[in-house]
């Protein structure tokens, strides 16, 4: 492998540490008050819980493509305040309300489409700010720095959830979430003289939106990156929620000892961000992502092959590994491979594409896994599908030769 170059290793600037925080803070508010949601519906029962998923996550698909166009047109900054805001304002009044009324299911159905709507505005630009703060040649390490601290706040952040849900219920995981989005509300208004503003568009909101379409899909490199990363991703994203919860079901263990897994999992992806982080990324991304993909492969099909727990949290620490390597090479190559300008607008196209992969894939793989294959069956064949998606885009030579900058 080429080693990293000399502007990979030049200092992050500070403004990208200080929003970070804020990030890291929000992130850690969001999965606590996801989880309370997802805990308060689950006491109505499993339609009424996956009713209120679908609620939260159908406005969101809906509308992340004008969110995109949104944040481009009015800057990703100013659009993320406004959302950050209106969660603060939603958590806040959770509060009184709850309180007064406790977690009946149309409160818990109002929650799920609100969070929906603000979250189409928030994620485009939320995933959109690290390319306006950082130079492109530190893009693989500020995105890794990210990678990094959601693998920290996935584990913290449930944990968190679960203590003050047991405390006071959803009550106290609004409060707690207010407190973070006040942060980061307070961050956002630190960084507002340090951002440098994107180029204006002033394009209407559906002219805007097939602009972006076009630029997505329009550029060879582009369009490559989004196509392999939404095969793969309707095959590795299901891994932590659907497919290792119910590998530990298969070999009968316990609930405690499928969380240890996951958690080795993310730890493998940990592992490669931290290596971003510190050394940089190497100058021919694209090469080593799909060998990412082939490390997840060996992985899943480890999974398939063994039963006992250590060889079961070793297979998965490799899947990490893998899709760290993946993910760290490719989302930095996908934001460099568009202007500043374009870049909620390519954000919310990324992250249509994983819920549209996962919309067709979650129900596919279940269904496939309650078969004659079972569920080692899925691992195997997830396995030699990604190693087929990466040996498919390493013959095209617009990956084989992209560059970080």
């Amino acid at each position: 492998m080429t080693p990293p170059t000399d502007s990979d290793t030049q200092r992050i600037p500070v403004r990208y540490w200080i929003w970070l925080f804020g990030a890291a803070v929000s992130l850690l508010g969001d999965l606590t008050i996801t989880f309370a949601i997802g805990w308060s519906a689950s006491k109505h029962g499993g339609s009424v819980a996956g009713l209120i998923l679908l609620l939260a996550a159908a406005p969101r698909a809906a509308l992340l493509l004008v969110g995109g166009a949104v944040g481009d047109r009015f800057g990703a900054p100013r659009v993320l305040l406004i959302s950050c805001t209106a969660m603060f304002v939603l958590t806040a009044a959770l509060v009184p309300a709850t309180l007064a009324i406790g977690e009946p299911i149309g409160l818990l159905i109002c929650i799920a489409l609100v969070v929906g709507v603000i979250d189409a505005f928030f994620l485009p630009s939320s995933r959109a700010m690290p390319r306006l703060l950082v130079p492109p040649q530190q893009v693989p390490r500020a995105l890794a720095s990210f990678q990094v601290t959601g693998v920290v706040f996935a584990v913290t952040g449930t944990a968190v959830g679960g203590i003050l849900v047991t405390w006071s219920g959803l009550t106290a995981a609004a409060a707690f979430d207010a407190i973070t989005f006040a942060i980061m509300i307070v961050v956002l208004l630190v960084l507002r003289t340090t951002t440098a503003p994107a180029p204006p568009n002033q394009a209407g909101i559906f002219k805007s939106i097939a602009e972006g379409l076009r630029i997505a899909f329009g550029k060879p490199l582009t369009r490559a990156l989004l196509i392999t990363m939404t095969l793969a991703a309707g095959l590795l994203m299901p891994m932590d929620s659907l497919v290792l919860p119910l590998l530990a079901r298969h070999h009968e263990w316990d609930a405690k000892t499928a969380g240890l897994v996951i958690a080795t999992r993310s730890l493998g992806v940990g592992v490669i961000s931290v290596r971003i982080l510190i050394r940089g990324a190497f100058q021919r991304p694209g090469v080593v992502a799909m060998l990412g993909l082939f490390g997840a492969s060996l992985g899943y099909i480890g999974l398939s092959q063994v039963d006992s727990i250590p060889l079961t949290i070793a297979a998965a620490i490799v899947s990490g590994i893998g899709v760290g390597a993946f993910t760290g090479h490719v989302l930095p190559l996908l934001m460099n491979s568009v202007d500043r300008g374009y870049q909620s607008r390519l954000q919310s196209v990324i992250v249509l594409c994983q819920s549209l992969a996962l919309v067709v894939m979650n129900p596919l793989l279940g269904w496939i896994s309650d078969q004659s294959v079972g569920i080692t069956g899925v691992c195997f064949g997830i396995g030699v599908a990604v190693a087929l998606i990466g040996a498919t885009a390493l013959t095209r030579r617009v990956i084989r030769t992209a560059t970080v900058s």
